[in-house]
């Protein structure tokens, strides 16, 4: 009898601890049409996504969780870092946008002060000295407040560190360094993990000016990164060992590594499309569900997907393709097939419901090109209101003289003359 009582608990025991990869989503609000919070709480449910990435602690985006289950990482903005730079601001920010949230029934696990702080890249405005002291201001406050279960991060780009070919050579920047290892001090005592943003498109492209085929999992060139004993055949593995090096040479083998941004854009840049989004996530997916990790962080892999949805107007500073991330178009209709419960299923994820649609405006170019100063200075005036985002480099969209709203030309501009204008009730409808 003790013998079968110690074999069940054994395999109790077992079941208890066994650790498994988990895929969440970012989700921003940068749209002019923005989905419905209650919209996106039903995606989740229905998709069966249990984590989300909020980049935004607007309280009442929050509350709308409550009951739902869904662990929630909460995000304070760079340029909102200010509102908790002092005990007495740090204990009413946490009060109105964690505490109260989850006494109502938000299952908020995460909060990441700063987002990229130390980039030099994308967000090169960032703010890097306050990050730090109120990240540890936000952290002694959870504890205070009794709320020792909520982590407290930060998340990062790949250029917190130095390019480098080999992931063995990696280390972080040399003009960020202090600040870095004052967090990484902080990560190690609290217990939470490094969170990465990574993008391989760009930095395959961009970065290294390697083939895009690396940026793939299921990498079809010859193409690699031999690394002493260890082979690269793929750009995630390698960006994400890189860090563990990085993190090795500071003093931290052990840290935890959470991916909290990866995605694949699918218009305006070169080699974003549908058809390589659906192929990059595939192969990703497939590779977390596996548990193989990386050659120097083998097991699970916990990710979040960059994102739900394109934001257009999202800043454009680096790339317009920074407002097609999104897995949904605006609407809330899925681009691509992707399977979020990592059973590598060939089908299309729920769409969104309840959507109402805004009515097509496009603008259409009269051809005359005789003064290209004024060309371009109209194409600007109009692109301050629209997203033109489809018709750069790269994009998929082309300007034409007729209605260019067909096949995946989603976001199109048109240009009127005055006198093709719509005239009604006498006022002439301007777009």
């Amino acid at each position: 009898m003790r013998v079968k009582m110690s074999l069940m608990c054994f395999m109790v025991l077992i079941m208890a601890t066994q650790v498994t990869s988990f895929v969440g989503i970012t989700w921003g609000r940068l749209q002019t049409q923005q989905l419905v919070p209650s919209m996106v709480v039903d995606l989740l449910l229905q998709n069966k996504i249990p984590q989300l990435r909020l980049m935004t602690s607007g309280y009442d985006i929050i509350e709308i969780f409550s009951g739902t289950n869904i662990s929630l990482s909460v995000t304070m903005g760079n340029q909102f870092v200010w509102q908790a730079n002092r005990n007495d601001l740090a204990y009413v920010w946490v009060n109105d946008r964690i505490k109260d949230p989850i006494n109502k029934g938000v299952n908020i696990v995460e909060v990441t002060v700063g987002s990229e702080p130390f980039s030099n890249t994308f967000l090169k405005e960032a703010n890097n000295n306050q990050v730090v002291p109120v990240l540890k201001l936000i952290r002694e406050t959870l504890d205070d407040m009794k709320l020792g279960h909520v982590r407290a991060t930060t998340g990062h780009g790949m250029d917190v560190l130095k390019v480098s070919k080999f992931p063995s050579e990696a280390d972080f920047r040399d003009d960020i360094k202090k600040p870095m290892l004052e967090s990484l001090e902080e990560f190690n005592r609290t217990g939470v993990p490094f969170v990465l943003y990574m993008f391989p498109i760009h930095f395959v492209k961009e970065i290294m000016n390697y083939t895009m085929e690396f940026a793939f999992m299921d990498n079809k060139s010859g193409f690699k990164i031999v690394d002493g004993n260890i082979t690269y055949t793929n750009a995630v593995e390698l960006m994400i060992d890189s860090l563990a090096w990085a993190l090795k040479k500071a003093g931290y083998p052990d840290m935890k590594i959470m991916i909290g941004q990866i995605g694949w854009p699918t218009d305006g840049y070169p080699h974003a499309n549908i058809k390589n989004a659906e192929r990059f996530h595939k192969g990703l997916l497939k590779y977390v569900a596996s548990k193989k990790g990386t050659p120097l962080r083998p097991g699970p892999l916990d990710i979040y997907l960059h994102s739900l949805s394109d934001e257009n107007e999202f800043r454009t500073i680096f790339g317009t393709f920074q407002r097609h991330w999104g897995i949904y178009r605006a609407d809330g209709n899925p681009k691509y097939k992707i399977d979020f419960s990592l059973k590598d299923r060939d089908e299309y994820p729920t769409e969104a419901k309840g959507i109402v649609k805004m009515p097509n405006r496009w603008c259409k170019f009269n051809g005359d090109t005789s003064n290209m100063y004024l060309v371009n200075k109209n194409y600007d005036l109009a692109c301050k209101t629209a997203d033109c985002t489809r018709l750069e480099k790269g994009a998929s969209c082309k300007i034409v003289a007729t209605n260019p709203s067909v096949e995946n030309c989603e976001f199109p501009i048109e240009i009127l003359a005055f006198q093709d204008q719509i005239v009604q009730n006498g006022m002439v409808l301007r777009i």
